[in-house]
């Protein structure tokens, strides 16, 4: 442990020196109706296709039958907009699944949360099913279109996956083998689970694939984000750093492949959404993670940077535009978390070439709408809000809320 320690505080270390990437925000659209979001000033680098109707189980409609028009339509948009494709391998078609008639959930087709038929619970069998439609999909794309290939989605959810672990370690073994013949550079993305435990903050099905022989066949180890506290996500980050360490994948880049907020219904409050978006980045960016996809541009329950219904822009989405253009290119010289003498309150500071410094801070107990007033470092002369406001800061005070706000040591 103390071993795993050092390595994560210079890693941290490290990463603090670095500026923060424009590959870091990615994110996924849903819908082909809606615009791409650069074109509405939302920036990010890598697309995701899970929720756009291009499951294994969308495309591979028999043997040997493929529709493959709608993802053409996503990877062609992507890639002349410079957008990479992380293509998620999910969902056996009900014709291959080893349980045809079983339902899985209430919004998608029958059997595809089994593995397939070819498949036995130890992981051993042909696994044909899967080698021919990786070998499908790779023949049709081509090399270089797709440049992640993820395993399965949130494999201990019940009604997202009933197979074995062992049969998800062969699904990667031969994913892996495959695409690899046709595109030497594509790297194979892990299971993303999405937390276990009584606070759902554990990685216990990663270390179940880990402990299973998983690892070799992934280059990257991913997890999902969705958190009742934007802060939380560093606990299950730090897990899942954790459970690398003790099934030596320590060193290989950690994305997190979904994530936003998570409420039972109803839906969560719209005026607290721009404040956990911009609390949950910056938690991610105090962690080793290299890339964040957020769930999702246009959907109407979770990430919400686009009203589908109404063609506009959000608050939320709006916000995420200011929070890009400030911490984007910006270096993060210390991370976020709890002030000494008030663990409620936190905050994390940034810093650009010439003299430009800057730091987030907010109050993490505080419900929406209640505010406090907090003394801060007499360097900080203005400060911006998420709805587009500027504040000269008088007296060396500030009020603060669950919504960040950003301090700046100049004004322009």
């Amino acid at each position: 442990m103390k071993r795993f320690l050092t390595a994560l505080f210079v890693f941290a270390a490290m990463l603090l020196e670095a500026q923060i990437s424009p590959q870091f925000f990615a994110m996924h659209v849903e819908q082909t109706q809606s615009p791409w979001p650069p074109t509405v000033g939302v920036q990010f680098s890598s697309w995701r296709s899970v929720s756009s109707y291009v499951k294994w189980s969308d495309i591979n409609l028999a043997p040997d039958q493929y529709h493959w028009t709608l993802l053409d339509q996503w990877i062609e948009t992507a890639s002349q907009n410079g957008q990479s494709v992380l293509y998620n391998l999910y969902y056996t078609p009900s014709w291959a699944s080893s349980c045809p008639t079983c339902k899985c959930s209430q919004y998608l087709a029958l059997g595809g949360c089994y593995a397939p038929n070819d498949l036995n619970l130890d992981g051993s069998g042909t696994d044909q099913h899967l080698k021919d439609f990786v070998t499908a999909l790779l023949e049709h794309v081509g090399p270089g279109k797709i440049k992640y290939i993820e395993i399965w989605n949130e494999p201990n959810v019940a009604n997202e996956y009933k197979g074995t672990v062992q049969q998800l370690v062969r699904m990667s073994a031969d994913a892996r083998a495959i695409a690899r013949q046709y595109d030497p550079k594509i790297q194979i993305v892990c299971p993303p689970e999405t937390g276990d435990g009584q606070d759902s903050l554990q990685m216990q099905y990663l270390a179940s694939f880990l402990a299973a022989g998983g690892g070799q066949y992934v280059d990257i180890i991913a997890l999902h984000g969705y958190v009742k506290n934007p802060e939380d996500i560093i606990t299950r980050i730090n897990n899942t750093l954790l459970v690398m360490s003790k099934y030596g994948q320590s060193g290989k880049p950690v994305f997190v492949t979904e994530g936003s907020w998570w409420t039972a219904t109803p839906p969560f409050s719209g005026p607290e959404k721009p404040g956990f978006t911009f609390r949950q980045y910056l938690s991610v960016l105090s962690t080793p993670v290299q890339r964040f996809y957020l769930f999702a541009f246009d959907a109407d329950n979770e990430g919400t940077l686009w009203n589908p219904h109404k063609q506009t822009i959000t608050a939320t989405g709006f916000a995420y535009q200011l929070f890009y253009s400030w911490l984007e290119g910006a270096m993060m010289t210390t991370p976020c978390k709890g002030q000494s003498g008030n663990a409620a309150i936190w905050s994390c500071t940034f810093s650009r070439s010439g003299g430009y410094q800057a730091e987030a801070i907010w109050d993490t107990v505080l419900p929406f709408g209640q505010s406090t007033n907090v003394k801060v470092n007499a360097q900080y002369v203005q400060y911006r809000d998420l709805y587009g406001n500027v504040y000269p800061i008088t007296n060396h005070q500030v009020s603060i809320g669950y919504t960040p706000i950003w301090l700046e040591n100049t004004k322009q």
